[in-house]
């Protein structure tokens, strides 16, 4: 089902075009590797002009543990149009979740899990594009 609800949420995006434009993970034909030739291309263009080139990168370790769910079903709804039945469907994904941890040949006690883009999932790392999409916004400003 994952599968299926990620191709035409894919197939939905392209056709409506509401991601960043320089968002790499999910256009076709788009990867790191081309993210990578974007600023390497920008820095070239930068320095031919005889102008300072400044990178900020960010560590986003952890980042998918910190997706507030409510969040994200807030922006899915204003900012995609992801209503209704999609809606819905995403909110039944993300809810009721539990986890435990395997350790040293040790089982931790069975918890609820309130945060987080599910790990491993066919689905979890586009909602977590979908979650921080609004970065971009912030960061052409």
């Amino acid at each position: 089902m994952e599968w299926v609800v990620t191709s035409q949420l894919h197939q939905y995006l392209s056709a409506n075009d509401p991601l960043p434009r320089f968002q790499s993970a999910y256009p076709k034909y788009h990867s790191t590797e081309t993210a990578m030739q974007r600023v390497w291309s920008d820095i070239l263009v930068a320095a031919d002009d005889r102008q300072v080139t400044l990178l900020g990168l960010l560590d986003y370790s952890a980042a998918f543990d910190c997706v507030d769910h409510s969040m994200l079903l807030e922006r899915l709804q204003s900012a995609f149009g992801l209503t209704d039945l999609v809606h819905d469907w995403v909110q039944s994904f993300l809810t009721d979740r539990m986890q435990q941890i395997a350790y040293n040949g040790q089982l931790s006690s069975v918890e609820s899990v309130l945060f987080g883009a599910p790990q491993g999932s066919v689905l979890g790392p586009l909602l977590y594009v979908l979650y921080t999409a609004e970065l971009a916004v912030v960061v052409d400003r």
